[in-house]
């Protein structure tokens, strides 16, 4: 039988080996041969599925079935996403469990995370209903995988208990990040495509396969201003591929001025180590603004290829190529080397360096951020290039706990930077301006200097007033107290105008360091007067 027509036929048991022995076209749009020990279509994925140490996870009978599945799924989806599936087939492999045994689903689940379960489950869905296939999963063994949840128990959620290195920044470490890579960029310590990329996240929130995506002509300036286009990820309906639908955003002027001298740059080097392959001027709109650089990984080499060296670059004239695109793990590499600087932003929650490799931190953070702000769900939804609103609703649920985590984890060190207390700290009445009038006296905890009467909601507003004397030795901690209690009360009702309250629970913060820094000093000063 000819073998390039029995690869267009279900193979069976006498056929298999020639089925398996035929090129077959990947989704990615190259040819593969399942036989060979290791597959790599997609030139621009740096990671090769290793199908023969992912096969080892099934019984002797079963294996060439499986090293078939796979092959028919290499045709459906990415060459990442098989790398996930053979991963975790892999990993499987090594601890004994198999993917066929429905008692051993549960020991799978606990194994493995919440995206490398979903994809196992996904695989063998897949090679249940592969009718193409004789040897398959049963249907009871998938309704097990079914029966399994995918995602994380809500209390797990990385988002609503806030984790430190793995949910949203708060704004002071925002605000840490980004002075430290503005003073890295000036200073020529940060790389500039290292920069846009971490700039990009900060600003758009998008996830990470769609700033890969990026081209240079995907930063215009029209009549209405500066605009960068972003395109969508994890589609599913005729919209879904690379590339494929996009949404446009309002660009700073600043960071399109920079864009387009990093462009002038890169222009200049691709006509300087590529001279004539291709029409520079005009490809230089397709060349990506993270671009892969060399088919493996260089070992000591300082200054890298600004593109890697491919045949076709001309094919940059007509559009954008996902070969020529950095990877998801050489990203991934930018942003540990600078979490591992010694200059790096410290987290005032881990006292570690700040993370920003973990998955989605600054998406996270946007939409946290949107939230405080007082934006609906469907603008969050929109900023995020969400389809619905469902996901971006434990935002709206999380911004006052993130008030609460800023008040136990960082107050102490906001009240120190944010001057929000601006009067003076005295040792008893007599030493207070005012400190003989009786209608100056603020309960048992300060005195007004102020020369009239303001009726402000004392003492909750008077923390933040200039004309404030706290005495020394009154009791501050329990007006703290009252003070998060009556903006807990007011969050309850209005999210938003809480907020209000957090400039005096800094000042009153503030009176509290600087009393016991007083009375552990033997001396008497002012506060921040």
């Amino acid at each position: 039988m000819n073998i390039a027509a029995a690869a267009l036929q279900s193979p069976t048991e006498d056929t298999l080996d020639a089925w398996l022995n035929t090129p077959r076209l990947a989704k990615c749009g190259e040819f593969f041969t399942p036989s060979e020990p290791r597959w790599w279509p997609d030139s621009s994925v740096n990671i090769s599925i290793n199908w023969q140490a992912a096969i080892a996870c099934v019984p002797s009978d079963w294996q060439r079935w499986l090293h078939a599945a796979l092959a028919y799924r290499m045709v459906e989806v990415s060459q990442g996403t098989m790398v996930l599936a053979t991963s975790v087939l892999s990993r499987a492999a090594q601890v004994g469990l198999d993917p066929l045994n429905e008692y051993h689903v549960i020991d799978l689940r606990e194994r493995f995370n919440m995206g490398e379960f979903s994809a196992l489950t996904g695989f063998m869905k897949f090679w249940q209903e592969c009718e193409s296939l004789e040897q398959r999963p049963s249907q009871a063994l998938i309704d097990a995988y079914d029966t399994l949840p995918r995602k994380k128990c809500p209390r797990n959620d990385v988002i609503l208990r806030l984790d430190p290195e793995q949910g949203p920044f708060t704004q002071v470490e925002q605000d840490a990040l980004h002075q430290w890579a503005h003073e890295q960029f000036c200073h020529g310590n940060l790389d500039p495509e290292h920069y846009l990329y971490l700039r990009l996240l900060m600003i758009y929130g998008q996830r990470g396969v769609q700033l890969r995506m990026m081209v240079f002509n995907d930063f215009v300036k029209t009549e209405r201003g500066y605009q960068v286009r972003i395109f969508w990820a994890k589609q599913k309906d005729n919209d879904a591929g690379w590339r494929e639908k996009s949404e446009t955003f309002s660009l700073d002027e600043d960071l399109y001025n920079l864009v387009q001298a990093y462009r002038s740059i890169v222009l200049a080097r691709l006509e300087q180590e590529y001279p004539g392959r291709a029409d520079w001027d005009k490809a230089i709109a397709n060349v990506p603004l993270f671009r892969r650089k060399l088919e493996n990984r260089a070992v000591g080499r300082e200054l890298l290829p600004v593109i890697v060296d491919m045949p076709d670059h001309t094919s940059l004239e007509q559009e954008p190529k996902a070969k020529f695109h950095a990877s998801a793990s050489v990203i991934r590499s930018w942003l540990l080397q600078m979490e591992r600087r010694p200059d790096f932003p410290i987290s005032s929650r881990t006292h570690q360096p700040l993370k920003i490799s973990k998955g989605h931190r600054f998406r996270h953070t946007l939409g946290t951020d949107l939230s405080n702000a007082g934006l609906d769900e469907w603008s969050i939804a929109s900023a995020l290039m969400h389809s619905d609103t469902y996901t971006v609703r434990k935002y709206r649920a999380v911004s006052a706990e993130l008030m609460k985590l800023i008040d136990e984890k960082m107050s102490d060190h906001l009240a120190i930077v944010v001057r929000a207390f601006t009067g003076t700290i005295v040792k008893d009445r007599a030493s207070a301006k005012n400190g003989d009038r009786v209608n100056r006296q603020i309960e048992d905890l300060a005195v007004c200097g102020a020369d009239a009467a303001c009726h402000l909601d004392a003492p909750f507003t008077c923390y933040g007033c200039s004309k404030f004397q706290p005495l020394l030795d009154a009791d501050h901690i329990a007006a703290l107290d009252r003070l998060e209690r009556r903006r807990a009360q007011t969050i309850a009702t209005d999210k938003t105008t809480g907020v209000l309250w957090d400039r005096s629970i800094l000042a009153c913060r503030k009176v509290i360091i600087d009393c016991y820094a007083l009375r552990e000093s033997g001396k008497l000063g002012g506060g921040d007067a």
